[in-house]
């Protein structure tokens, strides 16, 4: 194990998330099931028109393109996923943490109704006692989008697959950072009537947990694998993410 992750805690001793993501995401969106077929999906199939169908991206067609973000608009959204479950080599009760922070995401072509979204900039950051900070950042820009905004019944599907490093400021007494990176892309979802999702706020419960109000919450569809090198550390469950316009550049 290297030696930067000695101070951290061990790593978990739980089997990896089973996680047919990629090929769920495939069948909602319509692709051809022999490329279902084929096997495992690699992830530069998600990025190529091929994987919708397609021989090369497009525009949205006429009747589409009025409904659906103009191609090139770059949206501003501020995001709060409260009561996170860090599932860590710990007893219970597990660490849970209140990520607040924003996401940039660009429009990009895509198909007949649908256009995929390029995630220019993403943090978010919670803090923690024993953890102190603990920062989720894009690593690069996002330059083979596979998330995407589809028309549906009624108004959008939006589907966003999410890489991302996060970063803890220390672990307990040893200071840090110790820096990880999602096993696997995140893959949260969400059905809405408009896009962006209108303003969001927060108001405190009686018990005194955040409660984040308007906006839209995109679910998560499974826990999000952290780790290194292929070693799992961490995951982060019940991360759903309510997700507001915010008129404020990044």
């Amino acid at each position: 194990m290297p030696d930067r992750y000695e101070n951290f805690l061990p790593p978990l001793d739980l089997p990896s998330v089973q996680d047919d993501d990629r090929r769920g995401f495939l069948r909602k969106i319509g692709m051809a099931g022999a490329a279902i077929a084929a096997g495992p999906v690699a992830g530069s199939l998600l990025n190529s028109p091929a994987a919708f169908g397609l021989d090369k991206w497009e525009e949205p067609s006429p009747e589409n393109r009025v409904l659906l973000p103009a191609i090139g608009q770059e949206i501003n959204c501020d995001c709060k996923a409260f009561g996170t479950t860090l599932v860590v080599n710990l007893p219970p009760p597990l660490p849970t943490l209140d990520f607040r922070g924003r996401i940039k995401i660009k429009i990009l072509v895509g198909g007949p109704d649908f256009v995929r979204l390029q995630v220019l900039n993403h943090t978010v950051a919670a803090t923690h006692p024993m953890f102190g900070e603990v920062v989720i950042t894009l690593p690069t820009i996002d330059i083979s989008p596979a998330s995407i905004l589809k028309l549906g019944p009624g108004g959008f599907l939006q589907t966003m697959l999410l890489s991302f490093s996060i970063k803890f400021q220390r672990c307990g007494d040893c200071e840090g950072p110790f820096s990880f990176e999602t096993l696997s892309p995140a893959k949260l979802t969400a059905s809405m009537f408009s896009f962006p999702p209108g303003a969001q706020s927060e108001t405190t419960r009686p018990d005194g947990t955040a409660l984040a109000t308007g906006g839209q919450l995109y679910k998560l569809a499974s826990p999000i694998q952290i780790g290194s090198g292929g070693t799992q550390f961490a995951q982060l469950h019940g991360m759903d993410i309510n997700v507001g316009k915010d008129l404020m550049p990044i």
